[in-house]
């Protein structure tokens, strides 16, 4: 499996490519003891798992499937203004990882990815962890 996963309907059209790349230089960037090893099989090196479903049945299912295998992994879930995903749809994602929502915005589609970079820019490496510290929502 991939550092970064990606489970989306499509529909937005998001270049994910640059978005990865942001995330894999954040993981590469990393002092070798702040990334620890997780002990999944072929989840081993998923660090992280971007949810890009319109409908918020079908974003919380995707997030639950991926959490039912793997609790632990940090999941971004990506809404918009038409999208019904609200905060109280994450309060559903079972699991012990992270869960962070961001806005994805069809007129401005280059400020999800600035977003992303200023958020990973902001968090700093202290004790050994997977990804950056969100949001825990139950």
């Amino acid at each position: 499996m991939e550092p970064v996963a990606v489970l989306t309907d499509g529909e937005r059209c998001i270049n994910y490519e640059e978005i990865i790349q942001l995330f894999m230089d954040w993981i590469d960037s990393a002092p070798s003891d702040s990334v620890k090893e997780t002990g999944r099989g072929d989840w081993e090196k998923s660090r992280y798992c971007i949810v890009d479903y319109r409908n918020a049945e079908q974003a919380v299912a995707a997030a639950k499937a991926i959490r039912a295998f793997v609790p632990d992994v940090p999941v971004l879930v990506l809404t918009d203004f038409q999208s019904s995903i609200r905060k109280r749809h994450l309060q559903q994602i079972t699991g012990t990882g992270a869960v962070k929502m961001m806005l994805w915005n069809e007129q401005h589609p280059d400020q999800l990815k600035r977003s992303i970079e200023q958020w990973l820019h902001t968090l700093e490496y202290g004790a050994p962890i997977t990804m950056p510290s969100v949001l825990y929502l139950r």
